[in-house]
């Protein structure tokens, strides 16, 4: 009798203990994604963090960059400026002939007044810081002899003949060109050359001429 009340009395106690309340089962809407999707998805956001500041700071970069460049051509067009403008308030450089002196390209011719042997017109030429006329061509030539029309005689060049070699030579130490100048007359040792409004002769250097100097255009 006291064992069955104290079975049922156990199998009442164990019918009547409280269940433990099992946890609250999540919305129905709710994300149950994995560990690493949710790892990739913040590394992602850091990227396009990262890509943000990138391009923010190459694009600082190039302005700064552009700001150099444009700075750099702005000064050097201001260089260029002021060198054209010094360069036009310089004078500009003139070349003359002095008095008594006549122009022809770049050089200045003279024709003498007096007569002498080709060593004295030598000589006076040399004491004007000058030398006795070097012809270059036949346009030349021909501008001397239209001179020489207006004053007569014949005048002394630089050129004589050269020996042992047996050629003409001007004074600088160039061999004349035969197919330039034409020379008539007798070629003998002691051979120099007087231009007069006709052609070049050969004469004796101890005849008595005029001569012609040269000299360089001057700067004013």
């Amino acid at each position: 009798m006291d064992a069955s009340v104290v079975y049922a009395d156990l199998n009442l106690a164990r019918t009547q203990e409280p269940k433990q309340a099992s946890p609250p089962a999540p919305p129905a809407d709710s994300c149950r994604c994995p560990r690493w999707h949710r790892l990739a998805l913040k590394l992602s956001c850091v990227g396009l963090i990262l890509l943000v500041l990138t391009v923010i700071g190459l694009s600082v970069l190039g302005k700064g960059i552009q700001e150099n460049k444009t700075k750099a051509t702005v000064e050097k067009c201001t260089v260029k400026v002021s060198e054209s403008s010094t360069k036009a308030t310089e004078s500009p450089v003139q070349l003359t002939c002095p008095k008594d002196w006549l122009p022809h390209r770049e050089i200045c011719i003279q024709f003498s007044q007096e007569d002498g042997v080709w060593k004295e017109g030598l000589s006076d030429c040399a004491g004007k810081g000058a030398t006795l006329l070097l012809i270059q061509d036949e346009e030349e030539l021909r501008f001397i002899k239209d001179l020489i029309k207006e004053r007569g005689n014949s005048f002394w060049i630089g050129l004589n003949y050269s020996l042992p070699d047996n050629h003409w030579r001007w004074i600088n130490g160039s061999t004349l060109s035969s197919d330039v100048l034409k020379i008539t007359g007798e070629t003998k040792r002691n051979s120099c050359v007087a231009v007069s409004k006709n052609n070049l002769v050969s004469e004796d250097c101890h005849s008595e001429n005029k001569w012609i100097c040269q000299k360089k255009l001057k700067r004013l």
